[in-house]
């Protein structure tokens, strides 16, 4: 599994640890809005694609969320 897939699902399992109700609505607003043939295929690229839409929409939680407890400078 390569990186970005893992740093993908780390992003993705924790973010839905710490704000478990925002990520459900936010993983409901990405499967209608996120193609199936862009999220689908090999283990970890959904949440790829999730973390990207995630940033291309400049969630605030979300871009908080890395900031603060992630984003490892």
């Amino acid at each position: 599994m390569n990186l970005e897939f893992q740093r993908a699902i780390f992003a993705t399992n924790a973010f839905a640890d710490a704000y478990p109700d925002e990520h459900r609505k936010l993983w409901a607003q990405f499967e209608q809005e996120v193609p199936a043939r862009e999220r689908k295929g090999a283990y970890g690229r959904e949440n790829v694609a999730y973390v990207r839409w995630l940033i291309q929409t400049q969630n605030p939680l979300f871009r908080r969320f890395i900031q603060e407890h992630v984003d490892a400078r």
